[in-house]
């Protein structure tokens, strides 16, 4: 018993007749009857019987062909997604982001990718990059959003180098300055991410290289935290450009550093022989979003 085994007795069911079976599938009328020959000689028992130049359906057919069409729908179903899959018009991407790369990069790079693949399915989950780094290697995602340090562990990854920004309030006496130095921030009350996180490790470089003190108000573990406060008037705060941009929206205004300080973000996926064509696809569409952000 075979797939064309099945479809003739699909096509007979239907129509009632071999000749009407026969034409629909292309085949010749002794090559339709050879196969439900085959099938019953296969199966045991008889299909059809022919009444009044007909062909009606035995018992053991009806009961037989709830299988065979349960069977021949997940051919056809297997058959489209493969078609879809050819044309790159069907597939799912997870990502794991950031928090602040979720509200912004990966949004645009997505509508952007939905406009040519409507049909790719998309599953951003929001996580530390410790996590991250520990799951990746698990292929429980297809590309993350992660801060260094990175092990490739049998993926590729691409360092991404961002220059942050100073973010107050609209109103706040700084607003309308150009750029910003160490001694300007070091008048303000500062809120910052915590002392092992690579800007503030700068940021804390910068401030004893000019003889000031680095010592934050207050210290979070993301972005968006700081922008939430710097809205509320807490303080200023030293933010990637992606959260900054975010921010603009609701009040806050992005002001230059010199000297620069740099986030930096690994941008891990597959090896090139272990991705897929639509992830890829989305990995170059997420580097041509982030690459708006650099310098």
């Amino acid at each position: 018993m075979n797939l064309k085994h099945l479809q003739c007795f699909r096509m007979v069911m239907l129509h009632k007749t071999v000749s009407k079976a026969a034409e629909v599938l292309n085949m010749s009328q002794p090559g339709v009857s050879t196969m439900i020959a085959t099938l019953e000689h296969q199966l045991g028992f008889k299909l059809f019987e022919r009444r009044s130049g007909r062909l009606h359906p035995t018992v053991e057919a009806r009961y037989f062909s709830e299988v065979a069409e349960r069977l021949l729908n997940d051919v056809d179903l297997a058959n489209q997604v493969a078609s879809q899959i050819r044309r790159g018009k069907f597939g799912a991407i997870t990502v794991a982001t950031l928090p602040g790369y979720g509200l912004t990069v990966l949004p645009m790079a997505i509508a952007r990718m939905h406009k040519r693949h409507p049909d790719v399915t998309f599953d951003i989950q929001t996580r530390s990059s410790h996590m991250v780094r520990n799951l990746f290697p698990s292929r429980q995602y297809d590309i993350a959003l992660v801060e260094p340090p990175v092990e490739p562990s049998g993926n590729t990854y691409q360092s991404l180098h961002l220059r942050c920004v100073c973010v107050v309030p609209k109103d706040h006496p700084l607003s309308e300055r150009g750029c910003l130095s160490v001694s300007d921030l070091a008048a303000e009350r500062i809120v910052a991410l915590y002392n092992g996180h690579s800007t503030s490790r700068q940021l804390a470089s910068l401030f004893a290289a000019e003889g000031k003190d680095w010592s934050p108000l207050i210290q979070t573990q993301f972005f968006a935290t700081n922008c939430e406060l710097v809205e509320k008037g807490v303080g200023v705060s030293i933010v990637d450009p992606v959260t900054a941009e975010h921010f603009q929206s609701r009040g806050l205004k992005s002001i230059p550093l010199e000297p620069e300080v740099f986030h930096e973000v690994a941008l891990l996926f597959p090896t090139k022989d272990k991705i897929s064509d639509l992830v890829a696809e989305f990995v170059e569409e997420l580097l041509e979003v982030v690459s708006s952000y650099q310098p």
